[in-house]
């Protein structure tokens, strides 16, 4: 078995412990009383979510134009991210 079959099985497992994560923070959080809501939380997880699927497409080695549309879409949401983040600062 070649140690990318490996490394693939591995992003495979976590990407469906932060699915699970997700799922847990989108019931867990209206309920915490944390003033986080779960649209606080989303560009994160989604900037981070996606690079992790670009690192496991890239253990398949798919063509790279598919690799370059999943990290301009992380770039995309980790730019959302820094904007809420400043504008709650700016509150």
């Amino acid at each position: 078995m070649p140690a990318s079959v490996g490394a693939a099985g591995l992003f495979d497992f976590i990407l469906v412990a932060a699915l699970a994560e997700l799922c847990l923070l989108y019931i867990w959080l209206p309920r915490s009383g944390s003033g986080l809501r779960f649209g606080d939380v989303l560009p994160n997880f989604a900037a981070g979510f996606v690079l992790l699927v670009a690192v496991r497409l890239a253990i398949a080695d798919v063509a790279w134009h598919w690799l370059a549309l999943l990290l301009t879409l992380a770039l995309v949401a980790h730019v959302l991210d820094l904007r809420q983040r400043l504008r709650y600062r700016r509150l």
